[in-house]
Order: structure tokens, then sequence, then C-alpha cells
């Protein structure tokens, strides 16, 4: 009995099959249908777009001319706008201040228009402090120098936060406070006045009472290492000249097999501290190098805001495409012409529809 039964229940499955790959193809066909149904009807809007455009060429090949010729008239009688960097360095933590400060000769110059507030501002006259139209300010960003930073912040965790912590965490919590050197960018109609700008603007940027104190105490503080090294290295010659001389005394004396020339130096056992020439000489040479070091970080410091690149003596064209009329204006008129064809049309089949109505 079973046996006759499992022809049938064969043919039932194979027909279940039949009837599943079937619908399957029926919906990729539809599917396929429904794609190549959308690349129709764009192709019907273009052609439909493109008799239009044919059938009325004229009228848009006159707009499209009469826009460049009121764009080129425009463009000629506007001011281009020209644009120059400056990188700064911020000492301090000074670089809250310089953002701030930043910020309110942006709002003068492009929001206020406040030629006379910039003009005392910058030493300069109030036309000249008309021509300009904004300050910028970003981080000088740096792979290197943040892979660097990260390195460095990354040693100072504890166990867990250093589990927790990865370098892509690091970068999105990074501010533009956190780094030391900025690029500032200004905007003006007149490609020649960055020059006379310059010094005053580089004074103003961190005008601050306190970064100020710390500056000067910064200053102090290495003038008198600077004198206290200076002192060091003339003690250490003179302990070199004496040790000198009793060399030249000792040489005089006749040679006794197994003595030599020492120096001892303070209340130490004589087998533990005999000095040297190569020892006093690797002293001062040491000394030498710490009063470099001083003279280099009293340069890097002597200002809270360092200059590292002035502007240039002219500014460059920084206008973008769609900031001329000669590029606008053929669109804007195209655009017109388009909708205005498009409204008439679109009245034209109302009128037609409106008569069928009354015929009906």
């Amino acid at each position: 009995m079973s046996k006759d039964l499992q022809p049938s229940s064969q043919k039932s499955e194979e027909v279940d099959l039949g009837q599943l790959f079937k619908i399957i193809g029926n919906a990729f066909n539809k599917f396929l249908n429904f794609i190549a149904g959308i690349f129709k009807g764009i192709y019907k809007v273009i052609l439909l777009l493109l008799i239009h455009i044919y059938k009325r060429f004229v009228w848009y090949a006159g707009a499209i001319v009469l826009g460049l010729i009121l764009g080129f008239v425009i463009d000629s009688k506007s001011d281009n706008l020209y644009g120059a960097n400056m990188y700064i360095e911020t000492n301090f933590q000074s670089a809250r201040q310089v953002y701030e400060n930043i910020k309110q000769f942006h709002q003068l110059a492009n929001v206020d228009k406040d030629s006379l507030e910039l003009a005392k501002a910058l030493n300069i006259s109030v036309t000249e402090a008309a021509k300009l139209k904004g300050f910028y300010i970003e981080p000088d960003l740096d792979e290197n120098n943040m892979a660097q930073m990260y390195s460095e912040f990354y040693t100072k965790l504890d166990s867990i936060s250093k589990v927790e912590m990865n370098y892509q965490l690091y970068k999105e919590s990074l501010t533009p406070y956190n780094f030391s050197i900025h690029r500032i960018g200004v905007a003006s109609t007149d490609k020649y006045l960055y020059k006379k700008i310059e010094k005053a603007f580089g004074d103003e940027l961190a005008e601050n009472q306190y970064l100020e104190d710390i500056l000067d105490v910064n200053i102090d503080n290495f003038n008198t290492e600077y004198e206290t090294l200076n002192e060091q290295i003339n003690k250490t010659d003179s302990l070199a000249a004496e040790y000198l001389k009793i060399r030249i005394s000792e040489s005089r004396k006749e040679p006794i097999p197994g003595s030599g020339t020492n120096l001892y130096m303070g209340n130490q056992e004589s087998t533990s501290l005999i000095v040297d020439e190569s020892k006093l000489l690797e002293k001062r040479l040491l000394l030498e190098s710490r009063k470099r070091d001083i003279m280099r970080n009293k340069v890097e410091q002597q200002k809270v805001v360092n200059i590292l690149a002035g502007f240039p003596k002219s500014g460059y064209d920084i206008s973008v495409w769609n900031q001329k009329k000669k590029f606008t204006l053929p669109i804007i008129f195209f655009g017109a012409t388009f909708i205005f064809f498009l409204l008439f049309g679109l009245k034209k089949y109302l009128d037609s529809e409106s008569k069928n109505l009354q015929l009906n």
C-alpha cells in the first residue's frame, strides 16, 4: 500500500517545486519590468524636455545670452573678494582667547560692518576697514602631531581607561583649543591691505591681562635661570683654571711611579670624586647646552601668540563660481524661461479641459 503512494507523493513535490519556481520567475520578471519602466519613463521625460527646448531654442538661447551680458557687466563693476592666511602658534593655553577675539573681528567686519571700530583696532583708515569682509580661524591639523599627542595621552591613562580608549575616540574628543598651531584667514576686497593690518592684528589676537602677567613671569624666570647658568659656567671655568695650575705645578715635579694628579670636591671619599679635565669639560658643555635651550625657549615664548607665517604682500582671489554673476544669471534666466513656458502650457491645458467640461 505504501509503495503505491510513493510515486504520487513524489509527483506532488515536483508540482509544488514547479509552482514555486514559476512564482519566483514571475516576481523576478515583474521586478525587471519595473526597473525597465523607470528607465523608459526617465528616457521619455528627457526626450520631451529636449523636444520642448528644441522648439523654443531661440527663447532659451536669448535668455542665456542676456544672462551672460548682464553677468559680465555686473562682475566688472563689482569688487573681487580676496583672501590671505596667517599661521600662528599659541602659548600659555591662549587659544580660547584667540578664538574669541577672531569671532569679535568677524562680527565687526561681516555682521555689524562697524568700520570705525575695526579701524581703531587695526590702525587703518575707516575706508580701508570697510573693505574687510570676514575673519576666520581653524586649527592646522596634522595627522602625525595628533598621533604623537595620542601617544603621550595614552601613556598617562590607567589600565581601565587604556582598554576603553582608542585613537578614533581620542580624535573625536579633540577641540580646536587642544592644538597650538592655527590658520587665520581674512577676506577683503583690497588685495594689498594685509601687510597693513598684520602687526596690529597680531597684537590684538590675545589681548588679556592674565596672559600678559604669565608672559612677564615666564620671561623673568628665563632671565634668572640664564644668569644662574652663567655663574655656574664662570665657576666651572675658574675651577678648570685652578686645576690647570695644579697640573702645571705637578708636571714640574719629579714623577713618582703610581701617583697622579687628583682634585677632590666636597667631603666625599677621595676614591669616588676624582675630577679631571674631561669631566669639567663635559659639565661646561652641559651648561652651555642648557643656556642654548633657554635662549631658544625665550624666543619661542617671548609673546603670547607667535606669528609663524605672516600675511603675503597681496591676497589671492577666493571667489567661487556661484558668486560670479556671469555664471549664475544665465542659469537663473534659463530657469525662469522654462518656468514661464511650463506655466503657459499648464494654462493652455486647463483652458482646453475647461472647454471640454462645458461641452459635456
